[in-house]
């Protein structure tokens, strides 16, 4: 039997390989940056990029406080720094949260971590260092003393009109807690960006059900709306459409009159049933599509309408290579946020390559 010739169209002549550095920097020049903003409350606002610098109005702490709980005490001048012995009648208890009496000269007040320097006060001694009275109305120590121990000024953290978080901060738990610890109650943040995806592949089965012969689950599915919900996007997902070009374009459609990016795996590469870059190519416009790397050689970027466009390759492992490499980075700076790209460490091997 002779073999039958097929135009397949991996004879074509195709345009030179772009290499990484270069796809990336193509990639982010690109990008059209959100600047849709919207107040959310700090429950709403994890992962949230932050729209404007958020300044202190207040001191951190607000008043002198105790670092320890031990004894207020105001010290007479020659009661600083004198050799151990000293004794002091204890005339007020301050908890968090309480005020408490001028302290007159070499008297003490039970304090307790957070709660307020008395008036008079110039030092705290930990517990821990005071032998008190069986009554607790007096207490001893045996050390010399020293003014303004364990005793936390006013500001000491954050001053008023500090800048506490930077506009562009993709905020964490530290950061939405940090908010809070200055009275903040909401933040203004840019809006999620929506983000269309949908898979190709006639072979892609949902899991639970059963295969048949040829068919594989539809693993890229999970992978990609799972990495999108991790950079907080809202996921339009219009999961596994049939491998045609005509269903390609329509699903396309669909995503680009109400997304700011689409998203697929699969398609991408020369195949006859590959009908995602014929289908950008039709409603809208390819700018690049071959990377010089591997895995994740065909991967695409372009636009539909005014949505961008990254078509991921099929296999899963390069769809995860290029998803980290170049989408993240992308979807980054479309959000806003500042240090958008990726973080690189050089380290030494103990192999040769």
């Amino acid at each position: 039997m002779k073999n039958q010739e097929v135009d397949c169209g991996c004879d074509q002549v195709q345009q030179p390989l772009l290499a990484m550095d270069e796809a990336l920097d193509f990639l982010l020049n690109a990008v059209v940056i959100n600047t849709n903003t919207h107040l959310v409350s700090l429950d709403n606002s994890l992962y949230q990029v932050l729209a404007q610098d958020v300044c202190s109005a207040i001191n951190v702490p607000d008043f002198d406080n105790s670092a320890m709980d031990g004894f207020a005490i105001n010290l007479k001048e020659d009661q600083v720094n004198t050799p151990g012995g000293v004794s002091f009648e204890v005339t007020d208890r301050i908890p968090a949260g309480s005020i408490g009496n001028t302290l007159s000269p070499g008297c003490a007040a039970r304090i307790f971590t957070g709660a307020p320097i008395p008036q008079g006060a110039n030092t705290v001694i930990m517990q821990e260092e005071c032998e008190a009275s069986e009554d607790g109305s007096r207490i001893e120590i045996w050390r010399p003393l020293s003014l303004d121990e364990n005793i936390r000024p006013m500001g000491n953290d954050i001053q008023t009109h500090d800048v506490i978080l930077r506009a562009g901060l993709q905020l964490k738990p530290q950061d939405v807690a940090l908010a809070a610890s200055v009275g903040v109650a909401e933040l203004e943040v840019f809006k999620k960006l929506k983000v269309g995806v949908f898979f190709t592949g006639d072979e892609l089965v949902e899991p639970g059900n059963a295969l048949n012969r040829g068919e594989i689950y539809n693993s890229n599915r999970y992978a990609l709306v799972a990495l999108l919900r991790q950079l907080n996007c809202e996921v339009i997902n219009l999961g596994n459409i049939k491998d045609s070009l005509d269903s390609t374009c329509k699903a396309l459609e669909i995503l680009a009159s109400d997304c700011d990016l689409i998203m697929t795996t699969g398609g991408v590469s020369v195949g006859e049933e590959d009908h995602v870059k014929p289908a950008v190519e039709k409603l809208g416009k390819l700018s690049l599509w071959r990377i010089k790397m591997k895995p994740g050689k065909p991967l695409a970027f372009g636009h539909v309408g005014k949505a961008a466009f990254i078509g991921l390759p099929g296999n899963p492992v390069s769809a995860m290579v290029t998803f980290f490499l170049f989408a993240r980075p992308f979807i980054k700076k479309m959000q806003g946020v500042s240090n958008h790209k990726n973080q690189t460490t050089q380290v030494q091997t103990n192999f040769d390559w």
